[in-house]
């Protein structure tokens, strides 16, 4: 399968400044899981939402991924900081507010709950009603495992996520260490994700539109 072309931001009715949680909003702050990491998981999941189609999971798929790791206490394997991020946001009332006025609605907040909780441990199951929700994230979050070379094809739950793969690569190698955390973050970052996106599909195109060269005729007494 081609990558999707890149898209607009989905239609959350934020300010781009506001997507991401700021760096102070991280119990623990760090390269492989502080605002960079959130940010690129940010638009592999806009990448995705847009490629599936659910267009409607877009403000609920934000802000999951808005949470999934502010609650991480270290950089090694942790089960629980999906729902210690999940817990946290009751004592946080302006990013409840946030979401609200991200589009997110009372009835979205289970979903949300499912995909932050269930991000570091196994799979709900495919009859789930927030399976998808919760698969979107897991495979945004799974995308940016390229930044520890630990990204395993076969984990990963839709076949649009496997199209990205390249993608993610680039998107980590060319923006690291190059974009400050901040407010201005993933206004920055995002450009950036677009015109890697761009180049990826006028690459795969111009491969694609390339002469195959041709087979010679077997020759008497071969297969």
């Amino acid at each position: 399968m081609s990558p999707p072309a890149a898209a607009a931001l989905p239609p959350i009715p934020l300010p781009i400044g506001e997507l991401l949680p700021p760096p102070d909003l991280f119990w623990h702050r760090s390269d492989l899981h502080g605002q960079a990491h959130v940010a690129r998981v940010m638009v592999h999941a806009f990448r995705l939402v847009a490629a599936t189609g659910p267009s409607h999971l877009a403000p609920a798929l934000w802000a999951a991924v808005y949470l999934h790791d502010i609650a991480r206490r270290g950089d090694g394997v942790c089960t629980r900081h999906g729902t210690d991020a999940w817990d946290r946001l009751s004592s946080l009332p302006d990013v409840r507010a946030l979401f609200g006025r991200g589009g997110v609605t009372e009835s979205d907040y289970p979903a949300i709950r499912t995909a932050v909780v269930h991000h570091c441990q196994g799979d709900v199951a495919l009859d789930h009603p927030h399976w998808r929700l919760s698969a979107l994230l897991k495979d945004a979050d799974a995308l940016d495992r390229v930044r520890i070379d630990d990204l395993d094809h076969a984990f990963l739950r839709f076949p649009e996520t496997l199209a990205l793969i390249r993608f993610a690569g680039r998107l980590f190698v060319e923006t690291r260490g190059r974009i400050p955390e901040g407010p201005d973050h993933f206004a920055r970052l995002w450009p950036q994700a677009l015109r890697i996106a761009n180049e990826d599909v006028t690459e795969r195109s111009r491969q694609a539109s390339q002469p195959r060269g041709r087979i010679p005729p077997a020759t008497r007494g071969e297969a």
